[in-house]
């Protein structure tokens, strides 16, 4: 299985029911399950575009404040950079005040940052002489920049922490995300399921979408993408499954099983993430009758 590329705290990831825990899977209260980035890496003169993809089990959570449609917001989003070479250990202690750069939401709390910006704010370790042009000196010496973000969320009187490393690469560098093109019950696209029964879960990614695999002995081989199933109700064997065969033409995921819930309407949440730290989510409606 691939790495995390994401690590999420300051909620609650397994609660207690019946004198039970529920599994990770089970979505029982706000949580932020990806920080999504757009492209996946950030190059050297571009710009990336930061989403904190937030779920609770009423389904996705969307753009900031209130209005008609406030059940679906969050209140409130806060995210700040911090130096490729800080040591984040607690993202909600780490990195913050002066060692942090605030990063600025628009009004949907979502953001978007140059790699001009953050080398201007961390040119260089404390201590060392920054070079002209610092960071592609690192990248040319052979050295891995990761930038971690780190998002604050308030939903329903709670504030989530999630954090997210991106890679810095050199601009002739092309990372993308991985996408869903279906996800299938037994085989089939559907959202409308029968309560108590079980179904082979799985899904099917964009090929075009995969990226070459890092440092492949093959050249053009593809990389290895993990499916993470969420959902507030039913049950799922297996939390994250792999892709059977990533050169297929139309590539998909190993099966987990999926036994619906009760009836009425409920989510499922599919995270994708790539071994280039590539991450996306889709949110899928399902009426169990």
């Amino acid at each position: 299985m691939i790495r995390n590329a994401m690590v999420a705290i300051s909620l609650v990831l397994a609660a207690c029911s019946d004198g039970g825990v529920d599994p990770i899977t089970k979505i029982t209260g706000p949580r932020v399950l990806a920080i999504a980035t757009e492209p996946s890496a950030l190059t050297l003169e571009g710009t990336i575009r930061i989403t904190a993809l937030t779920v609770a089990p009423d389904g996705p959570r969307g753009e900031v404040g209130g209005g008609a449609s406030a059940g679906r917001r969050v209140d409130a989003v806060r995210m700040r950079a911090c130096a490729p070479w800080t040591f984040v250990s607690d993202p909600s202690r780490d990195c913050v005040g002066g060692d942090a750069l605030v990063l600025v939401t628009d009004d949907d709390g979502r953001v978007a940052v140059s790699a001009a910006a953050l080398a201007a704010a961390f040119p260089s370790p404390p201590g060392i002489d920054a070079p002209p042009d610092p960071w592609r000196a690192a990248l040319a010496a052979g050295l891995t920049l990761r930038v971690p973000l780190i998002a604050e969320v308030d939903v329903d009187g709670r504030t989530l922490i999630a954090r997210r490393d991106v890679e810095v690469v050199d601009s002739a560098v092309v990372r993308t995300n991985p996408r869903v093109v279906e996800v299938r019950f037994d085989g089939v696209a559907t959202t409308t399921l029968r309560a108590a029964q079980s179904y082979a879960l799985n899904v099917t990614v964009d090929a075009a979408d995969l990226d070459e695999r890092p440092a492949a002995v093959t050249p053009g081989v593809r990389e290895q993408v993990d499916s993470s199933f969420y959902s507030p109700a039913g049950e799922l064997a297996d939390s994250r499954v792999a892709l059977v065969d990533p050169d297929a033409p139309l590539p998909e995921s190993e099966a987990t099983t999926y036994t619906a819930g009760p009836r009425g309407v409920t989510w499922l949440f599919v995270v994708l993430t790539d071994e280039t730290d590539g991450m996306s989510m889709v949110s899928v409606p399902l009426l169990i009758e």
